[in-house]
């Protein structure tokens, strides 16, 4: 039986779970912003089904001082998943957000949308609903009390540059490597020279 030989790759992969004590599925990046003002939580929602009567889409853009996003573990190994800017983060992954300090909220409306449903769309989004005894406004108000509104797509989007930390999937205070580089795309000119 012929042995294969383990790519560059594989062999890093091995190097950092020995060197670092992890393995990739056990760990969350964290994704910090280095300017203020780089972090937004965008959320799209839609009343009933595109082509339906009375259809109507809002994308929600809350931009914040402070805060951070996580991608999973597994994506330190695909160089692509790093290479854009803005970076886009599932909101359900890792610890929470903990967005500080909110600066701006953006309002872009699709749809049938009157002007009075635009001003009563914003009003509860501000301030949340009369009828709601807990005064629940924004994100509060759409997850806890609203039944109206469906969610599209969320994410946090991050504006670079980045600061990047390797932690813990289950315990947010363990950090495994503070200041973590990913590994850059390679050219094809490179990928064609290593084989």
């Amino acid at each position: 039986m012929e042995k294969t030989k383990p790519s560059n790759q594989e062999k890093q992969n091995l190097v950092d779970n020995i060197k670092h004590g992890f393995r990739p599925e056990d760990v969350v990046v964290r994704i910090t912003p280095q300017h203020k003002k780089s972090i937004t939580q965008m959320i799209q929602l839609y009343n009933v089904p595109v082509g339906e009567p009375g259809h109507r889409f809002v994308e929600v853009n809350e931009t914040y001082r402070w805060g951070y996003g996580y991608k999973e573990g597994d994506d330190m190994n695909y160089p692509y998943a790093w290479n854009g800017d803005p970076l886009y983060c599932d909101s359900t992954i890792g610890h929470g957000a903990e967005l500080d300090d909110l600066c701006s909220v953006d309002f872009n409306y699709d749809g049938d949308w009157t002007d009075e449903q635009q001003e009563d769309f914003e009003d509860k989004w501000y301030n949340g609903d009369p009828e709601d005894d807990d005064g629940r406004s924004g994100m509060a108000w759409l997850y806890d009390y609203q039944d109206h509104w469906q969610i599209e797509e969320e994410n946090l989007i991050i504006d670079g540059p980045f600061k990047y930390d390797i932690i813990d999937k289950t315990q947010y205070n363990k950090i495994y490597i503070e200041n973590w580089q990913p590994t850059k795309e390679k050219t094809d000119a490179q990928s064609k020279e290593e084989n």
